[in-house]
């Protein structure tokens, strides 16, 4: 709750209702985003959309944004129905920063900020609110958290919000994103 009290727009924030593992269908046909918590609440004046993307050490998707284009577009080649590129392509719509820019982010993170945004609207929120909430424990391996962090970080510069934010339990923004504010953070918690 401190990252959520981070920011004085959330302050009295009251939580009405969430659920684990919900699903956002997102812009063109595919799989819809996976949120591994989607949480509603509401201030004295605002109404709050949360998603959260809980991590130990498994990467935010096994491809890049250029990757997977580059994979789905092989495959259509190929004969394959696939509409990967026209989903990325509808998704890289949404958000800000150069299109070039969003190669090297991980997919996992575009359909997480997009995902939280069409999540808001859908909620009627006026504010969204991205969460990674990063957990280590004796079983997490230190080289993978510090390629999530890298990877988060990149992510965070290409919407505008300096990477040394990756690490400070404060919640960032807003960025627009498909005319949605949208707050970002990240959590850390240690589990012995």
């Amino acid at each position: 709750m401190k990252l959520l009290l981070s920011d004085p727009r959330l302050h009295g924030l009251k939580l009405i209702r969430g659920a684990p593992e919900f699903v956002t269908a997102l812009r063109e046909r595919g799989q819809g985003r996976n949120h591994d918590l989607w949480l509603f609440g509401e201030t004295a004046s605002e109404s709050v959309t949360i998603c959260v993307e809980a991590k130990a050490d498994e990467p935010f998707g096994s491809e890049t944004i250029a990757d997977y284009r580059a994979a789905a577009l092989e495959r259509k080649q190929r004969g394959e129905s696939t509409k990967a590129p026209e989903r990325i392509d509808a998704l890289l719509e949404m958000v800000p920063g150069s299109l070039a820019g969003w190669d090297p982010i991980r997919y996992q993170l575009l359909t997480a900020i997009c995902g939280t945004a069409l999540q808001a609207k859908q909620d009627g929120a006026t504010i969204a609110v991205f969460v990674v909430h990063e957990f280590h424990t004796s079983k997490t391996a230190q080289e993978f958290l510090d390629r999530n962090r890298k990877d988060y970080e990149k992510f965070l510069g290409v919407i505008g919000i300096p990477s040394s934010a990756s690490t400070d339990s404060t919640l960032h923004g807003p960025v627009t994103i498909d005319g949605t504010e949208c707050l970002v953070g990240k959590v850390v918690r240690t589990i012995v």
